[in-house]
């Protein structure tokens, strides 16, 4: 928009933080949010119609730089996981870097226009950061860490310390971005690159009791996991472990210290879901859990804790995985996918998953999130079905409509208006 002051009015605006407004209007002051209320109060310059605003949403777990499998046979329904990852395994290895960077500018495009204005990627040795610093979304861009044989394991804490090094401060405001680190998972990376990676200070994120498999591995060192990787020449008798269970990578010693996400947590021990709460953790410390609700339909885990998880106080926010898991990389399909499956789930949760929580776990939650007045003027507009409903989340939530428009500090990026 070229004008530094302007409001929009919808017939549903959802602040996360209150209840939502019918007829409601968002006043945007150069950039950000200056007022929420309803229109009765202020007459809106734009009339988005039978829409409504949210704030954009925050994609807490994907991979950019993947694409759907070349062999995808779009069954997705109860998938061995472990023959899934020798396919993404596979299909990597044929695929050059120059590849990898074009997936990711061609798919952060499609997730922006999908409403997303925050996303955590996790990708090697920052192979999505010039495209998530060249578009208009905030981002954390975690370089993967691998490797349970040491010679692997340190060429990919080269490379991704070679890439932080090319990262300056003013690099980072001006593309609303910021580098983080993501040892890969137990049952992939040694336990020296976790502590290394904790030590760092930077957020982190990794992988964790993602499958049944995984705890196999951690207590008795055998199983499908230890074939793969065995066939791949990935598995190292002497291997570093931190602990035998899948929780001791992110509470064991120093590891406390560090800012975790943790992708899926399906198989994480109930007894270690207190330690997840805010409250509980030391210093400051988030940790959060990263739910990626098709993707865990694919591979017929065993239900995933989300409700158990958020019921002992901690923080469960929502992530798409890549395309080669899921068939888009839109937060609200996957809110949307939930919400068929646990019609239980308060509307307001559910929306805070897909938002609040997520800016949370990257400490973005005083920038966006939520609609705020302070807060960047980060939205979604969503087209809403042409019926009426007691609940308006419903309207939402049971509803087959796209998101029509995205704003990033508050100029249209995705959608009709942009250039308006």
């Amino acid at each position: 928009m070229t004008r530094e002051t302007f409001t929009l009015q919808a017939r549903f605006v959802f602040p996360v933080e209150g209840p939502p407004i019918e007829n409601g209007c968002v006043t945007i002051k150069e950039g950000r949010i200056a007022w929420v209320g309803p229109a009765s109060e202020r007459e809106g310059d734009i009339d988005l119609g039978n829409t409504a605003i949210v704030p954009g949403f925050v994609n807490a777990h994907t991979h950019l730089e993947l694409d759907p499998l070349d062999d995808d046979d779009g069954s997705g329904s109860n998938e061995d996981m472990v023959g899934w990852l020798r396919r993404v395994v596979g299909q990597r290895g044929r695929t050059t870097e120059e590849m990898l960077r074009a997936a990711a500018v061609c798919n952060l495009a499609s997730a922006i226009a999908a409403g997303t204005t925050l996303v955590a990627d996790v990708t090697m040795a920052g192979a999505s950061w010039p495209a998530v610093a060249a578009a208009a979304v905030r981002g954390v861009v975690f370089a993967e860490l691998i490797g349970l044989k040491r010679e692997r394991g340190l060429h990919t804490s080269e490379a991704a310390w070679r890439w932080l090094s090319t990262i300056r401060p003013e690099d980072q405001v001006a593309a609303c971005a910021r580098p983080g680190l993501s040892p890969h998972a137990p049952y992939s990376t040694a336990g020296w690159l976790f502590y290394k990676a904790a030590g760092s200070r930077m957020p982190l994120t990794t992988h964790l009791a993602e499958l049944p498999e995984e705890l196999r591995l951690l207590e008795r060192h055998d199983g499908p996991l230890r074939e793969f990787l065995e066939d791949i020449g990935a598995w190292d008798d002497d291997w570093d472990q931190v602990g035998p269970r899948s929780s001791d990578y992110i509470r064991k010693g120093d590891l406390r210290r560090a800012d975790w996400l943790i992708a899926h947590g399906t198989y994480l021990d109930p007894d270690d879901f207190w330690q997840l709460r805010p409250e509980a953790a030391p210093d400051g410390q988030r940790v959060a859990v990263a739910y990626c609700p098709r993707t865990h339909a694919r591979f017929g885990h065993a239900p995933h804790p989300y409700r158990k998880l958020i019921d002992r106080g901690a923080i469960v926010c929502i992530g798409t995985d890549s395309l080669a898991s899921t068939p888009t990389l839109s937060v609200l399909d996957e809110l949307r996918f939930l919400h068929a499956r646990d019609a239980s789930i308060p509307g307001g949760l559910l929306l805070a998953m897909g938002t609040l929580f997520g800016a949370w776990a990257l400490r973005a939650d005083l920038t966006t999130g939520s609609l705020k007045p302070g807060k960047s003027a980060d939205l979604a507009v969503i087209s809403l079905p042409d019926r009426d409903d007691r609940d308006p989340f419903t309207l939402l939530f049971e509803s087959a409509e796209p998101v029509e428009s995205t704003l990033f500090e508050g100029d249209f990026v995705a959608g009709p208006w942009v250039g308006a």
